[in-house]
């Protein structure tokens, strides 16, 4: 978990310094991790991770299918509404809301489109961050609040905090660290979620390979029947 100062106790110069515009914090993270081309020509990824003790695939289409393998498990979000498939073969529904985590991690590039995703993007007073100082942008959620945390020398996306997504006094907080280039693209090759909801915990994920615009099959993220799930298409 992060360790933050508040505005008020900011370096004098940074103190009368109103917040960035969303547009222009938005801008420069887009240029930081490559620019808006190398973005929108990626249509799917492949990402080769570790969570926990697991070795995990995911598989995502552009805008917002995903699919998680986890040995014999899978996780999965059509675009609509999300799925779990245990080992055992069992397919259950996947709460509400669960499928945001499974989105940042296999396209933590998704925040390019902030301003899509959260319309109702405001500014926020700069914050400190680990000693570093960081242009902050709110928005509202179902409960309370969304904050993203860029940092304002590198322009990179390194940290979300989330109040009331599921209740007034939960709090879920992701970090975006060890950013790499790859094919011309910077992002982030180890993911942190943090929560002090009941049973909540820190769950890593350390990203080993990624592969973009594979050939992947849009069936491969509907629920299903419980029977296997296949990954189509040739390599």
């Amino acid at each position: 978990m992060k360790f933050r100062l508040p505005f008020a106790l900011l370096t004098a110069s940074a103190l009368f310094a109103a917040g960035k515009p969303p547009d222009q914090v938005i801008a420069d993270y887009v240029a930081a991790i490559g620019g808006t081309g190398a973005i929108d020509r990626i249509q799917t990824r492949e990402v080769h991770a570790h969570q926990g003790h697991s070795k995990v695939v995911y598989y995502w289409q552009k805008p917002n299918k995903v699919l998680l393998v986890d040995g014999k498990k899978k996780i999965g979000y059509d675009g609509a509404s999300g799925w779990m498939l245990s080992a055992k073969k069992r397919v259950s529904r996947l709460a509400r809301g669960e499928e945001k985590s499974l989105l940042m991690d296999a396209d933590p590039l998704r925040y390019a489109h902030l301003k899509q995703l959260y319309p109702d993007l405001a500014a926020a007073n700069p914050e400190k961050l680990d000693e570093r100082l960081m242009d902050v942008l709110v928005a509202p959620n179902d409960r309370g609040q969304t904050k993203f945390y860029f940092d304002s020398a590198t322009h990179l996306l390194v940290h979300i905090e989330e109040s009331g997504e599921t209740s007034a006094y939960f709090k879920h907080e992701t970090d975006f660290e060890d950013y790499k280039e790859q094919d011309g693209l910077k992002q982030p090759f180890r993911i942190i979620h943090d929560s002090n909801e009941p049973g909540g915990h820190a769950e890593q994920v350390r990203i080993s390979k990624i592969i973009e615009n594979v050939p992947l099959e849009s069936r491969i993220f509907v629920r299903p029947s419980g029977s296997n799930v296949t990954l189509g298409g040739k390599r």
